[in-house]
């Protein structure tokens, strides 16, 4: 109680969420007489991870695939494909942000890259503009769950868990999550109308030729070679996360600079500064989210934690739902970065006691985070989304309830249907 008090006083002050760890931290270690040359330690083994390098690679793709035009090439070819079937510019929307989330791994960059795009079509195609910034943040939002996710990479190094497998457990999910916001917003289109459109939608039905087909894919097909590159070689084993990530950085080079050449060395430097500040962020946060986890441990938290909730209910599903209850309340309040270094420690210890498989857990946890990005007061991917729509945030919160009903439900059945997630780890590596 006392260590939750203090942190929720050091967060109230609005300081910066690392240092309320750090601080809460030094404050218990100190007064308990714990040498603090263990305090620096463990700052320093927190960061020493291998697999951080992984984290850094996917920031880094993400920004130089924007420079390098693969992402625009990408985001071509669905829009071309889609304006074939009589879909609606929303369904396009959210199957663009899957598609992009497979070369990224983020959601506020989905968003912003998507819905820089998109929303302003949908606002000439007579949308409401605070639903098409709705639709493009809770696609934005699959950036986390289809692979590569930096969240998973993350969740992977504090559970030590296999990135692959954590990769892989991630892909059936995210199709089921982009299926069920499609359908999502062709009901919302079609059923509550003044919600959403402001008349009959606009959108010229474009027939496709099997020619226009095939022209299609060749002129996007370096992007989609990236995302062979980088998923099957995962996959197929060629190489690591880490090595795919690499990998792909220099893919990337290659295309911008000789390819499309619409790169320049002032890009690659402006790609790295981005990539580097958001690096030296986390480093920061990882590491006093490590040293705050070790707290945790030694103080008995997770156990203590693991037989309250064990007092409530002995069944599996009901304790597995009152934490993604817990989860999806603190996703309100902390980015996914912090949610996974503070709770993965004294949840994982819980579930796993229950029989829950941690790669399973991790899938949850991710969709959990999700919600996070689209629930106000944090909701990352709303502040991106009203920017470009340019509405407040009461009315983008309000279109975006429907989504986040739709993630819920989602959820609900990944915990009850646990083979979803596990069905192509179970297949590939075990």
């Amino acid at each position: 109680m006392a260590i939750a008090l203090i942190l929720v006083g050091l967060l109230i002050t609005g300081l910066p969420i690392y240092v309320c760890l750090g601080l809460t931290s030094l404050i218990f270690f100190y007064t308990t007489g714990t040498p603090m040359d263990f305090m620096v330690r463990t700052f320093y083994s927190g960061v020493n991870k291998y697999p951080l390098i992984a984290v850094v690679g996917f920031l880094f793709v993400a920004n130089l695939f924007q420079k390098a035009g693969i992402t625009a090439a990408l985001v071509g070819m669905v829009k071309r494909f889609m304006a074939s079937f009589r879909s609606g510019l929303a369904v396009i929307t959210i199957v663009s942000c899957a598609i992009f989330a497979a070369v990224t791994g983020s959601g506020p960059a989905t968003v912003a890259t998507i819905g820089g795009l998109m929303i302003p079509a949908m606002v000439v195609a007579r949308y409401k503009p605070r639903f098409a910034g709705a639709v493009a943040a809770s696609g934005g939002a699959l950036g986390i769950l289809i692979p590569p996710s930096n969240p998973f990479l993350m969740y992977g190094i504090i559970a030590n868990q296999s990135i692959a497998e954590l990769f892989t457990a991630g892909v059936v999910p995210g199709l089921l999550m982009a299926l069920a916001l499609s359908i999502t917003s062709a009901l919302m289109l079609r059923f509550f109308p003044k919600m959403s459109t402001d008349g009959e939608e606009e959108r010229e039905y474009q027939k496709m030729t099997v020619l226009e087909a095939v022209k299609a894919i060749w002129d996007a097909k370096w992007a989609l070679i990236a995302i062979i590159l980088l998923l099957g070689g995962i996959y197929a084993g060629f190489f690591t996360p880490i090595e795919a990530a690499e990998v792909t950085i220099f893919y990337s080079l290659i295309v911008g600079f000789l390819i499309n050449r619409t790169m320049t060395v002032k890009d690659v430097y402006e790609a790295l500064a981005s990539t580097l500040k958001l690096t030296g962020t986390l480093l920061i946060l990882v590491a006093a989210g490590f040293v705050f986890a070790r707290l945790l441990t030694i103080m008995g938290i997770p156990q203590a934690l693991g037989r309250g909730i064990a007092g409530v209910s002995q069944n599996r599903i009901v304790i597995l739902l009152i934490i993604m209850g817990f989860m999806i309340f603190v996703g309100m309040w902390a980015e996914t970065f912090s949610q996974i270094i503070i709770l993965a420690p004294i949840f994982l210890p819980v579930v796993t006691q229950l029989g829950v498989d941690p790669v399973h857990f991790g899938v949850l946890f991710v969709v959990c985070a999700e919600i996070g990005f689209l629930t106000p007061p944090m909701g990352a991917n709303l502040f991106v989304g009203l920017k470009i729509a340019n509405v407040t945030l009461e009315s983008i919160s309000r279109s975006v309830i429907p989504f986040i009903i739709t993630y819920v439900v989602v959820l609900v059945i990944l915990v009850l249907f646990p083979q979803i997630s596990m069905f192509l780890p179970n297949l590939i590596f075990r």
